[in-house]
């Protein structure tokens, strides 16, 4: 188990340094320029739309982080309600990296969006830039016109931002978007959050207990306590594979109803492939586990031919959903939707470098304890080099062996049950610390 975490380690550690590239704020939002962004006083934003006033209409500046320069658009939509469908339109089009046209359209319905009569009616002064991977849009929108497809700007609206490809010079499915936390006042100089997604909190406190909680807990008690609480039982079994089991059973469920959770929500991703590859991670860690929870019910008996088999199938696949579950939560707290301060990935690299810690020590234990019980036993090995019967030893030798022997087993024993309620309040306190960050933000 060391050796797996310390591949977790530096899996975290390369994604730390992958980080996607953000921009500043504008220091003017909120005093002299309205502002709708996911800018974060942490690391910056990845989307910001300003607007100021004028006489007859609005200045509006729309700025994206895009991961390509092929052809896309950054949209800003006005809508009465939180739900795409009836909403007025406005996008900036970036075609061949150095070419920007700025349009209006019309969202028909939730997934249907069509351009309007005259999509050029009510703009000026349009101009664009992108640089570094950022792509700047700046454009006039009249407060009023003749089509009603073209909403008014004098009129309270919630804003919504939205970004994605183009095809032979059409829309593609936006593939990040943003709605305002209330109704805007186009006339005044607000500064504007996202609303949160609650299905996407949701998803990643559940995925937060399985692997960091009831995994981290579990895989401890298959390597390291199965000779504890040997003369007692849980249900006609052993107390080690129950507990494990439950636990193990418990992380597989709390991850399948993650999934179903995001699934229902249409959750997308936009961001670097690393990011991307949450997903598909999250697929196989779901499948994985599942099936090693399955297959655990299936378990040969001690001395059938494929118990070999079963064992490092078991602890093939136990491993695998284990490190890909936490490295995939790595990826999942890096995404703008889950909207946490970055410095929630140290804590969890904290969280695996103490549960590779805490694995090293009870190994060394176990070591320890295997020495001295092979150094109990030299005496009786070296009687026997000498042509004696073990059965013939020393009866008061033995009995003053036994006394130590066991001393050191009860010392070992406690020892260990100590250790591992102090693991599981440690596993607590890291469960907790990230699944507070992810939903207080």
């Amino acid at each position: 188990m060391e050796s797996t975490g310390i591949v977790t380690v530096f899996f975290l550690l390369g994604f730390i340094l992958l980080a996607n590239a953000r921009f500043s704020k504008d220091s003017g939002c909120g005093v002299t320029k309205g502002c709708f962004s996911d800018c974060r006083s942490w690391d910056g934003c990845t989307y910001l739309i300003t607007w100021v006033q004028t006489s007859t209409g609005v200045d509006f500046t729309i700025k994206g982080s895009l991961m390509s320069s092929i052809d896309q658009y950054i949209a800003v939509g006005f809508s009465s309600d939180k739900k795409m469908g009836d909403d007025s339109v406005t996008e900036c089009v970036m075609t061949n990296g150095n070419t920007f046209n700025v349009v209006n359209s019309f969202n028909v319905d939730d997934d249907g969006n069509e351009m309007t009569t005259n999509p050029a009616t009510g703009l000026s002064a349009i101009s664009g830039s992108y640089t570094n991977g950022i792509l700047e849009c700046s454009f006039k929108r009249d407060n009023t016109t003749t089509d009603p497809q073209i909403y008014s700007l004098l009129t309270d609206w919630y804003l919504f931002w939205a970004i994605g490809d183009m095809e032979d010079s059409e829309k593609e499915e936006h593939e990040d978007w943003g709605i305002s936390t209330k109704v805007v006042d186009l006339q005044t100089y607000e500064d504007v959050g996202e609303l949160g997604k609650p299905k996407v909190k949701a998803h990643g406190c559940l995925t937060i207990i399985a692997w960091v909680g009831f995994c981290s807990i579990g895989v401890v008690l298959a390597r390291y306590y199965k000779p504890m609480w040997v003369s007692k039982k849980l249900f006609g079994a052993a107390i080690w594979i129950q507990v494990h089991r439950a636990l193990m059973i418990a992380a597989a469920l709390f991850n399948l109803i993650a999934v179903i959770v995001i699934f229902h929500g249409e959750f997308e991703i936009y961001g670097s492939s690393f990011q991307n590859a949450h997903p598909v991670l999250g697929m196989i860690v779901t499948v994985v586990s599942v099936l090693n929870c399955i297959g655990g019910f299936l378990r040969p008996g001690p001395k059938h031919k494929f118990r070999p088999i079963f064992n490092w199938s078991h602890l093939i696949m136990g491993l695998l959903s284990y490190i890909l579950g936490v490295f995939t939560i790595g990826i999942g707290l890096s995404i703008d939707d889950a909207h946490v301060p970055f410095d929630v990935i140290y804590v969890l690299v904290a969280f695996v470098v103490y549960q590779i810690s805490f694995e090293v020590m009870l190994e060394f234990i176990d070591r320890t304890g295997k020495r001295k019980q092979a150094q109990t036993g030299s005496y009786d090995t070296k009687m026997n080099s000498i042509g004696e019967s073990k059965t013939n030893l020393d009866e008061n030798e033995k009995k003053a062996q036994e006394p130590e022997k066991k001393e050191q087993d009860q010392y070992c024993g406690k020892l260990k049950t100590y250790l591992l309620f102090i693991h599981i309040g440690i596993i607590t306190a890291f469960t907790l610390s990230i699944m507070i960050v992810l939903a207080a933000y």
